[in-house]
């Protein structure tokens, strides 16, 4: 069956990785002892092989519980699910009843491209494709196989050709001569417009599945409040309308907010949370979306980065003693969750 999306926004250039998510942990609070249980989600990148394998499903569901993993962001493209379907149905029903909740990792690496290109049109196309392909196979499956939402990894900075956010340069650094900018006139316009339809993205994505009551994640970067030292800042939905922080209007369209907060030192990546905990725990409860940390284990990222490459970080023993750190510096914000792990493969490996 078909969903109807209004796509009448411009693309503009963006990766996109949309993860559907098995989410299986409800966070709960102990006030008794004021202590806290913690959740966090873990990205799965070869979800074939792991699809097509019962004893890494087992050791996943393992790893989950030893980690207090609560979302599985299973990489699940757009036109993947028919084949898929009766490797997802077990899949799932296993998640459900370990209390992990599958969330459908629609993350499939789709470069939005800019206004002058002539398919413009197909990455919000594409991207809300995925999300039309999991409302129906949720509604072709049984309860305890379905995907409770939709994990989105949508990054607006430079990367490679794309160069319309302006690396590099804060807001009031941005020029405004006629003729600077790359799709606009300007390069103030180029991030103005870019940040508007990164909203827009994920505002498009936000009712479609909120309507289906599914939810949305989304990973976001870690420095849109300290961008060489000011926020980025946009007015949404259009130039008459309020100006404040690009974070400040993408909140309400979630229900997670995961931060990339890469770094080795649990202070620093706890500290690249801290603003984005602090201002969700103001807002209502309906609007409040729960905002998790996020650490890297994969090898070859960088040093001080990810755990696979830092000296005297590289085993499971040290996240999870950091995870731990990190926890117990932002626990005191309200909206404050847990930390997430990337990835799945890479954490497997890891020495323990």
């Amino acid at each position: 069956m078909h969903h109807t999306v209004d796509l009448s926004f411009q693309c503009t250039q963006s990766v996109i990785e949309a993860h559907s998510f098995t989410s299986f942990l409800e966070l709960h609070f102990i006030i008794a002892d004021m202590s806290v249980t913690f959740g966090g989600g873990m990205w799965i990148w070869q979800s074939a092989e792991l699809l097509a394998s019962a004893n890494e499903i087992a050791d996943l569901m393992t790893a989950s519980a030893a980690a207090q993993i609560t979302d599985l962001y299973l990489y699940t493209p757009p036109g993947s699910y028919s084949d898929r379907k009766r490797d997802l149905q077990p899949f799932i029903a296993n998640a459900t009843a370990a209390d992990i909740r599958p969330k459908t990792e629609l993350s499939y690496l789709l470069i939005l491209l800019h206004l002058f290109d002539l398919d413009d049109a197909a990455g919000p196309t594409k991207f809300l494709q995925g999300i039309e392909d999991l409302i129906d196979y949720n509604q072709a499956v049984s309860a305890n196989e379905r995907f409770v939402g939709l994990q989105a990894d949508i990054e607006p900075q430079d990367q490679g050709a794309y160069t319309t956010f302006h690396n590099g340069i804060p807001d009031d650094g941005l020029s405004t001569a006629p003729g600077s900018g790359v799709w606009q006139s300007t390069e103030a316009l180029d991030r103005e417009m870019l940040m508007r339809n990164w909203l827009t993205i994920h505002q498009s994505a936000s009712d479609l599945l909120h309507r289906q009551d599914l939810q949305l994640s989304a990973a976001m970067p870690f420095w849109t409040e300290t961008y060489n030292g000011s926020p980025v800042q946009v007015n949404f939905p259009s130039s008459a309308d309020t100006r404040q922080s690009v974070m400040k209007f993408m909140m309400p369209l979630l229900d997670e907010y995961i931060v990339m907060s890469y770094n080795t030192d649990p202070a620093n990546a706890a500290n690249r949370v801290g603003a984005q905990a602090t201002y969700a725990s103001t807002l209502p409860a309906g609007k409040r979306p729960l905002v998790y940390a996020a650490m890297e284990v994969s090898p070859n990222v960088g040093e001080t980065v990810s755990y696979g490459d830092t000296s005297g970080k590289n085993s499971k023993s040290v996240v999870l003693r950091d995870k731990a750190r990190i926890e117990e510096i932002l626990g005191g914000q309200e909206a404050f969750a847990g930390v997430a792990i990337h990835h799945w493969s890479a954490w497997k490996d890891m020495p323990e």
